[in-house]
């Protein structure tokens, strides 16, 4: 299982948030859990990373393990209980933005796996990164609307169009909230082909 914060990112945002990340003089970025070698390519800059990316410290584990996909011709990853993942906000077009996250394992290690000294920094390195979301973040101000379907109250049935409460497990960049409020047009999604659509305070 995975504990996860989920965020809208401005890039300002984001590159404010990989600075801090950097702060940790050991620790690297991975573009995705699946490489072309046994051994992933390590970074300290974040412009070759795609979407998913790996947070990584070789302080907690020195290697991470990874299975050879024969169907693939490539590595994939089975180390991830020791790693940070950063699901990367992504601007589409001018008017979207898509959601992203960071998460890490609640359950650290295969049972087969005798070392967890890797959990404790790791742990410490995750709620530093959810602290500092949610110190310089704003929550609660999200309202989701399903432009595709007609306005609806909640019925026992169905939840109502748009959302009655704001989005309090969603927090919202700086940057990401001065974008929105330049715009009407300009809203959150949870993917870029989602019909709905997140803005700040009811429409």
């Amino acid at each position: 299982m995975r504990t996860h914060v989920r965020f809208a990112m401005h890039p300002k945002d984001e590159q404010l948030f990989v600075d801090e990340i950097l702060r940790d003089p050991n620790v690297v970025f991975i573009d995705g859990p699946r490489w072309e070698n046994e051994a992933p390519e390590v970074c300290r800059t974040i412009e070759s990373i795609g979407y998913y990316c790996i947070i990584w410290s070789p302080e907690d584990m020195p290697i991470l393990a990874a299975d050879y996909i024969e169907s693939c011709n490539d590595w994939y990853c089975r180390s991830e209980f020791a790693t940070i993942q950063f699901l990367r906000s992504e601007m589409h077009d001018e008017n979207i933005l898509v959601e992203g996250r960071i998460a890490i394992s609640t359950s650290h290690a295969k049972e087969n796996e005798s070392d967890i000294s890797f959990a404790e920094p790791l742990g410490k390195r995750y709620k530093l990164l959810r602290k500092l979301i949610k110190k310089h973040y704003s929550n609660s101000i999200i309202y989701w609307e399903n432009k595709n379907l007609p306005r609806s109250p909640r019925t026992p049935k169905r939840s109502p169009n748009p959302s009655e409460k704001p989005d309090s497990s969603l927090w919202i960049g700086p940057n990401a909230v001065q974008w929105l409020n330049e715009s009407p047009a300009r809203c959150i999604k949870q993917n870029p082909s989602a019909y709905t659509e997140g803005r700040i305070g009811p429409q």
